[in-house]
């Protein structure tokens, strides 16, 4: 779901520290309770869920079904779903799965760990972030000091449970920063998500933003033409050569005039696009073609038809004219007119 311009309700907060370094064993230390919500912890919501919505190169799922393994669809029920556990008392609990995950991930690394129930536009979320702090200064009675704080530019481990997505039994409502590294795997483990993705949907989803992208930002002629093929090329290159899909590379290459742009689109949590599937080169090939049917026929042309004018649709009368017709073709055509119309006389 957009996190947009849409206001965020806190109904729980809690900050604990999971200390590590690469190679090392965790050191948990949890708050010893929950702490008010205040204005701070409200702007820090605030700016985590901006930055989380409007990464690109996020994973989708949902809970795996081994609960034994993955136990974080048992903490999440025991609280939103049964409510036998309070929401400080399963934060501990994420916060020592989350050690024990980290722990089998040499180079993962600690921090502060955010968990907190937020709410958004009727959607409640569990939001888990790992953040860093960074020296900055300030300037206190005249005179600079250092000063800490936590660097939101630096997400890098984030991930959200959409709690009520999951009671209505969506398909996914999980959803996780990927990053570009072997990382983001145990903080996927530690969410319990199977992302396992199925190349056609995904592909089918990007060449709908795609189309949707070109008619939102008035893309026409030329330039729409230039863009669709050169979007078909690209994911036709992946295809061929088995190479996963890439968010920001594709959005980079193929809308380098303005990228964020692009990224913004299909970065959309409403779409749910994923990174990591391998493009289904049936489905892209609807990027430069257009087929239909009805009852008593089908058809299928490239867009480069509309171009030279072997095809032409008539939107007046909501018709189809078909020029340069294949001599087979039209030799049938004659020859089923020409003894229709012996038979009427």
């Amino acid at each position: 779901m957009s996190t947009q311009q849409e206001d965020i309700a806190i109904h729980h907060l809690v900050m604990h520290v999971m200390n590590k370094e690469q190679h090392g064993i965790p050191e948990l230390l949890p708050s010893p309770n929950e702490k008010a919500v205040r204005e701070a912890s409200r702007r820090l919501i605030n700016d985590i869920t901006a930055k989380y919505s409007g990464r690109a190169g996020k994973g989708y799922g949902r809970f795996e079904d081994d609960r034994d393994s993955y136990p974080m669809g048992n903490i999440a029920s025991d609280y939103f779903v049964s409510k036998t556990q309070d929401f400080y008392n399963i934060s501990v609990r994420m916060l020592n799965h989350l050690g024990d995950r980290a722990n089998s991930e040499q180079m993962s690394t600690g921090g502060f760990v955010l968990i907190a129930h937020i709410e958004i536009a009727e959607h409640h979320y569990l939001l888990v972030a790992l953040l860093t702090a960074t020296l900055g200064s300030i300037v206190k009675d005249f005179d600079v000091e250092d000063s800490e704080y936590l660097d939101i530019s630096k997400l890098r481990v984030a991930g959200r449970i959409d709690l009520t997505s999951w009671q209505d039994e969506k398909e996914r409502y999980i959803s996780f920063l990927k990053g570009q590294n072997t990382v983001s795997a145990y903080f996927k483990k530690f969410l319990g998500c199977n992302d396992i993705l199925i190349a056609k949907k995904e592909t089918e989803k990007l060449r709908d933003a795609l189309r949707e992208f070109v008619s939102e930002n008035n893309i026409e002629g030329d330039e729409r033409e230039e863009f669709l093929n050169n979007a078909h090329n690209q994911l036709q290159t992946l295809s061929k050569a088995g190479t996963p899909f890439d968010i920001l590379t594709f959005a980079n290459e193929l809308w380098p005039s303005d990228p964020e742009l692009l990224l913004e689109k299909l970065s959309n949590e409403d779409l749910q696009l994923s990174d990591g599937f391998v493009p289904d080169g049936n489905v892209i090939r609807d990027l430069v073609s257009f087929k239909g049917k009805s009852q008593h026929w089908s058809l299928k042309f490239d867009r480069e038809a509309l171009l030279d004018g072997s095809v032409t649709y008539d939107k007046d009368h909501d018709r189809l004219i078909l020029s340069q017709i294949p001599e087979p073709l039209r030799k049938e055509l004659l020859s089923e007119t020409e003894e229709n119309e012996e038979e009427d006389e």
